[in-house]
């Protein structure tokens, strides 16, 4: 023995008498703590509640990045309509006041109209889809880059769409083409997204975009009804109108 001093009685009760408690991690069972009336076990019941002080409950602040990142996201979200709605009032106005000494019909600024107003519609719903899928998988300043990236990607491409098929001459191939890309980007996105749904919980708690994982419905699809409705059936439609614009031009050619 290490001790020189008489042992206690309880104390060579335990050594001589028994055997010394074990180190044991078993629901409810004793084990070697610091006193003998403390056990290993963590206490079953936890405070589940924040002490809430006198004057009522914690309310967290609304910081200014709280305000301003939805601002952000919705202004960069609605800055890919610009070259859209800047289409659409050019070929507007320019069904009533046609250029003189021009092969341009009316009918050819109005078809074009019409293809500038799907591709506003389909750049909207694109960047909405994107931003959705981002706020999930990223902080808000990297959503926000990409957001911003977008936009710096579609607007020199209708930019360069315009000027190589020389919108001055063939208005209304130029936003066709313009439609049609970006009716098919919209349709990709369809597909990015599909894995996210809109979530709403019990009362009061939570809601908003979340990811689905795993499961038959857990990954990407191609949803076809819903690509058909949405990208190829608005499509289809400017498709018709152009081609009886085309036949209805032909006839009133000179008029």
């Amino acid at each position: 023995m290490l001790y020189t001093k008489k042992l206690a009685p309880g104390f060579r009760t335990r050594l001589l008498g028994r055997e010394p408690k074990s180190i044991t991690t078993t629901p409810g069972q004793v084990g070697a703590g610091e006193t003998e009336t403390e056990t290993d076990d963590p206490p079953r019941q936890l405070p589940t509640a924040r002490i809430v002080p006198e004057s009522g409950p914690l309310v967290p602040p609304n910081t200014l990045e709280q305000v301003i990142t939805p601002l952000l996201f919705e202004m960069s979200r609605l800055l890919s309509v610009f070259p859209a709605v800047f289409g659409f009032l050019y070929n507007i106005y320019h069904v009533w006041h046609p250029p003189i000494g021009g092969d341009i019909h009316r009918l050819d600024f109005a078809v074009s109209a019409l293809w500038a107003t799907l591709t506003g519609y389909q750049c909207l719903n694109l960047a909405t889809g994107l931003l959705h899928r981002w706020k999930v998988y990223y902080p808000p300043l990297s959503t926000l880059i990409r957001l911003l990236a977008l936009q710096a990607i579609c607007w020199p491409a209708t930019h360069l769409t315009l000027t190589l098929l020389d919108y001055t001459r063939r208005p209304v191939v130029c936003w066709a083409v313009i439609g049609s890309t970006t009716s098919v980007s919209r349709a990709i996105q369809l597909w990015v997204t599909s894995n996210l749904w809109w979530e709403v919980e019990a009362r009061g708690q939570r809601e908003g975009w979340r990811r689905k994982i795993g499961g038959r419905w857990g990954g990407r699809r191609w949803d076809w009804p819903e690509v058909l409705v949405k990208c190829g059936v608005p499509m289809g439609v400017c498709y018709f109108c152009m081609a009886w614009g085309e036949a209805l031009r032909r006839e009133l050619k000179g008029c």
